[in-house]
């Protein structure tokens, strides 16, 4: 196949071409690919995102394909948490109302989720992913994080847990985002609603809303 019938593919799709590569090739490469390529979640297994952005919302995406019985989303936008739960989220954790968020999510899956991702780069909330995982679970991070302290035998090396950083979801993209488009035409990956499009004009309030 020639590139240029590649490209003839991608454009069947009801978005522009430069919206799919340019979301993909990012945020939404790097939460899907977090899941798919580097945790690889075993049918049934559970998970938590810490956040609710186009990074998280292609992470609980890519956990609903992978079959994860539990995919808890949590954040504290309450609309975003609905959106959360029409992207695939099983359940939601509104941060500003719930005083113990790693309990809840214990609650919920019964002793603590398999695998949890942090994209926010704040290191309470890379704690608390650590935390809400279970004996020989994984937290990975993919946002920025600054400097934090955990008590290594406490906090990780007591419940043979794993911290993990994940890069641009441990992808190729050239390989990678074919795969993506695969899925959201079979309308298992609807990216599409993580997009909002604006007038030329307008160019100055999407600058502003970003």
């Amino acid at each position: 196949m020639c590139h240029t019938d590649k490209v003839a593919k991608l454009q069947a799709i009801p978005v522009p071409l430069p919206a799919v590569l340019g979301h993909e090739g990012c945020g939404i490469q790097a939460g899907a690919g977090a899941v798919l390529n580097r945790l690889n979640p075993r049918f049934g297994s559970t998970i938590a995102v810490f956040g609710c952005g186009t990074v998280e919302m292609s992470a609980i995406m890519a956990a609903k394909i992978t079959g994860c019985s539990k995919i808890i989303a949590v954040g504290g936008n309450p609309s975003s948490l609905e959106l959360a739960i029409e992207l695939g989220a099983t359940n939601t954790i509104n941060r500003k109302e719930t005083e113990d968020i790693v309990g809840e999510i214990k609650k919920i899956t019964n002793g603590g989720c398999h695998y949890a991702i942090d994209t926010t780069g704040v290191g309470d909330f890379v704690k608390k992913a650590l935390a809400c995982i279970r004996f020989l679970g994984t937290a990975v991070v993919l946002g920025a994080t600054g400097d934090m302290t955990i008590n290594v035998q406490e906090e990780l090396m007591g419940e043979a847990k794993s911290l993990i950083g994940v890069i641009e979801g441990d992808s190729i993209p050239k390989l990678f985002i074919p795969q993506l488009i695969q899925y959201y035409k079979e309308g298992k990956f609807p990216f599409d609603k993580l997009i909002k499009f604006y007038d030329f004009e307008d160019i100055n309030k999407a600058f502003e809303e970003l």
